[in-house]
C-alpha cells in the first residue's frame, strides 16, 4: 500500500517550482517524488492561475534604459508558463532575441 504524507502548502509551491524546471511532465514528476498525481495538478493549476497574467497583456515588455544603476529590469521575458526573465543594466539584444 502506498501512504501519502501530509504536504504543506509552501512544499506543494517549491515541488511546482521544481516540476516547472525539470522539464518532465506532472505525472513523471509527481511519481518521481512519490506524490498524488491528482492532488499535484490541483497545485499546478492553482499556482499556475496565481501566476499567470492577463491574457491582455504582452508576452513581454521592453523598458526604455536609461544612463546609470537600474532599480527595475530593463528588459523582461514572461514566458506562458510564469516563467520570467528579467534583465538588468546593459542588454545585449542578440542575448535577448535567443530567448524570444
Amino acid at each position: 500500500s502506498c501512504i501519502m504524507k501530509k504536504i504543506s502548502n509552501d512544499e506543494y509551491y517549491n515541488l511546482f517550482c521544481r516540476w516547472r524546471a525539470s522539464g518532465i511532465s506532472k505525472a513523471s514528476f509527481a511519481e518521481g517524488e512519490g506524490i498524488s498525481r491528482t492532488v499535484f495538478y490541483y497545485w499546478c493549476r492553482k499556482f499556475g492561475m496565481e501566476q499567470s497574467s492577463p491574457t491582455d497583456q504582452p508576452s513581454f515588455s521592453l523598458i526604455t534604459p536609461d544612463v546609470g544603476f537600474h532599480k527595475e529590469p530593463v528588459v523582461r521575458i514572461s514566458y506562458p508558463s510564469g516563467v520570467s526573465i528579467e534583465f538588468f543594466g546593459k542588454v545585449e539584444i542578440d542575448s535577448v532575441k535567443k530567448l524570444l
